[in-house]
């Protein structure tokens, strides 16, 4: 750990709750130190300056067969010279039995000519421009003009909708500049030759949020996530950047700080009664929602990009950094204002629920490669949504468990009131590490063994005192599994404890870390209060998640024999590396992940039992674990007969990448 980010552990330590720009305050110097995780930069574009030198030196010339309808009308050079005289003649030209050539080549050239505007520090007249592009891009593509026969194979088509892209592109980037890209706002561009009358409108389920503001997806590159999820066809992918005020929905509580969201702008040109004017309506769609429009009865598919926007999400420093991690685990006030369920998108009644949880030291922010990979499958975004449970890492696992079966009971009365939807009743829990553990939690019912053999011999109605802290405990112990939970995916779980608990890293944790008052001052003062009842309350007063987690913590042992649903389903997903010799990495399997071993790992309640080649702290990350949880969110799909059933061959494991490289 890098000294900066040793300093904001400190800070962080003494932080108390809702002090959240305290902590993004740190986050962002801790970054210095350590570099963010996602990082999302703006693409440097060439300067004005050079731009114009470079046209000095050879201007930027359009295509092979735009040059070459311009030869015909002998108008090559007159390009050069005058092209706003070229623009204009060929502007007359194509009113009348326009060709596909003529067309292409007048929307190509406006577009080129509002670069150079662009370039030339002329935007107010490149706006006109991009516009008149635009407009001509789209009389080709959707012109029922018998003399306009596209032809899809010929390069030029995939040219011109290059130019619809770039011009409305063009147009929202100024328009994103002059804050004047907002839903419902209308403004007109362009002069008395072609004038357009343009309104913007957001379509689909994000129709009545409120966007703070908008950037192009084609102006920042990333970082950070290793695959870019991108779809081809027409309109222009953005960011969309939410207020954070509410707007009414019930599921507005539910967003994460900062949320960003993948929008496509596509444009559609309609006559409005005047022979120079055009309406050009810019609607929003989202394209987890919308992959294809019908405009003028031609399909067109939807172009996209849901990686950058998410990216860019994840940017925030108070997420692109450890410290968020580092805050949920050593101080449990702050986290406690933290935790709870996490949605990336609106509710949806008709999608399966699967809630991520991770793991210790650790946070939501840990499963962007994973989500990002399965939200860009078709039949995965179709039939799932995915929610993130968020809980403070540093205090015992079976308290968060308990915690997470209110907050599911919670997000089901709040969002199906009336119990309408039969997929919630289908929820798949995928944990890693810990989490692995407090997803269990959620499909055991206790009875009174877990009272029995690891709190009391004693009837608990024999306990007193405080009576919130002693029905808290009563929640602790004795539960029911949520029927619900349909699924548990276990990755890197611990389920038999783990070794790297041991006296050095259990003392560290019972001194930096803060826990909520009912784990320290509440519980010790219930068991002073009943001694005959709890004993020493060894089990009470195990304070944190490093003492929950040690091998010889009573509870895996009851845990492991409690009692699950045989309607459920489990899944076991396990890490394991190399041995290393003194220097390098052997060819021999080690004994686990460095922190899970494989026999702790190792559930007799798995339906199915898969091992990874990587790592404790990035198994959830890999490409085998993220295909295995592929498998098991398509077979869940195919079992309830949403899709056809499709094979997923075996990869051999000479395949599979080493977990560890070796040193140079």
């Amino acid at each position: 750990m890098c000294a900066v980010t040793f300093m904001g552990c400190l800070m962080l330590a003494g932080c108390q709750l809702n002090q959240e720009n305290v902590i993004r305050r740190v986050a962002a110097i801790s970054r210095l130190g350590n570099g963010p995780i996602v990082e999302v930069t703006p693409i440097k574009r060439t300067s004005p300056l050079t731009q114009i030198r470079s046209y000095v030196s050879g201007p930027q010339k359009p295509g092979e067969r735009t040059i070459r309808l311009l030869r015909t009308y002998n108008l090559e050079q007159r390009l050069y010279s005058d092209p706003d005289q070229v623009i204009e003649w060929l502007g007359e030209l194509v009113k009348d039995s326009p060709t596909l050539e003529e067309v292409h080549a007048l929307a190509e050239i406006c577009k080129l000519r509002a670069d150079w505007l662009i370039a030339t520090g002329d935007p107010s007249n490149a706006t006109g421009l991009y516009a008149y592009a635009i407009v001509h891009a789209h009389q080709f593509l959707f012109d029922t003009n018998p003399n306009l026969k596209r032809n899809a194979y010929d390069p030029q088509f995939r040219s011109i909708c290059d130019v619809y892209n770039e011009s409305l592109a063009g147009i929202l980037r100024i328009s994103s500049s002059e804050s004047t890209l907002l839903p419902g706002h209308r403004f007109r561009i362009g002069d008395d030759q072609l004038a357009c009358e343009i309104e913007f409108q957001v379509e689909g389920r994000w129709k009545d949020q409120h966007f703070e503001r908008f950037e192009l997806v084609n102006d920042y590159e990333t970082s950070g996530i290793d695959n870019q999820y991108r779809t081809y066809g027409l309109g222009v992918p953005l960011i969309a950047i939410c207020k954070t005020e509410e707007t009414g929905a019930r599921e507005d509580r539910y967003y994460p700080p900062s949320l960003t969201l993948p929008l496509t702008a596509f444009c559609e040109i309609t006559e409005s009664g005047d022979p120079n004017v055009r309406k050009a309506v810019v609607k929003l769609y989202d394209p987890l929602e919308t992959t294809f429009v019908n405009h003028r009865d031609v399909t067109v598919p939807l172009e996209s990009d849901l990686t950058t926007p998410l990216a860019y999400h994840l940017n925030d420093p108070l997420l692109n950094s450890g410290l968020l991690a580092t805050a949920t685990l050593i101080n449990g006030e702050l986290a406690d204002g933290i935790h709870g369920m996490y949605m990336m998108a609106p509710y949806d009644p008709t999608k399966i629920p699967v809630v991520m949880v991770h793991g210790i030291w650790s946070s939501p922010v840990t499963w962007a490669h994973m989500f990002n990979d399965l939200r860009a499958i078709p039949e995965i975004h179709e039939n799932y949504q995915f929610w993130f449970y968020a809980y403070p890492t540093g205090q015992p696992f079976w308290i968060s468990a308990q915690q997470m079966r209110e907050d599911l009971v919670t997000i089901r009365r709040e969002l199906d009131p009336g119990q309408d939807s039969p997929v919630l009743d289908d929820m798949i829990l995928v944990g890693h590490s810990m989490g692995g553990l407090v997803s269990q939690l959620q499909v055991i019912d206790s009875g009174d063994q877990f009272w029995n053999e690891l709190v009391s011999e004693r009837p608990f109605e024999e306990l007193g005192g405080d009576p919130e802290t002693v029905q808290r405990l009563r929640d602790t112990f004795f539960f029911k599994a949520n029927a619900s939970v349909d699924r548990v995916v276990m990755i890197g779980t611990p389920n038999h404890g783990s070794s790297t608990a041991n006296a050095t890293t259990r003392w560290l944790g019972q001194k930096l870390f803060t826990l909520p008052a009912f784990l320290g001052t509440d519980f010790e003062k219930l068991v002073r209060e009943n001694p005959d009842v709890l004993g020493d309350g060894e089990l009470l007063t195990t304070n944190t998640s490093v003492d929950a987690l040690a091998e010889d913590c009573p509870i895996f042992d009851v845990m492991n024999r409690g009692k699950r649903p045989a309607d459920v389903k489990f899944h076991n997903i396990i890490g394991q590396v190399p041995k290393r010799g003194l220097l390098l990495a052997s060819s021999q399997p080690g004994d686990g992940d460095g922190v899970v071993s494989v026999e702790s790992a190792k559930s007799e309640f798995a339906d199915s039992e898969v091992v990874v080649n990587s790592e404790h702290s990035k198994i959830h990350q890999h490409p085998s674990c993220i295909l295995e949880v592929r498998k098991i969110l398509t077979e869940n799909l195919v079992e309830k007969n949403l899709i056809r059933s499709r094979k997923f061959p075996e990869i051999p494991a000479a395949w599979e990448s080493p977990a560890t490289e070796s040193p140079d």
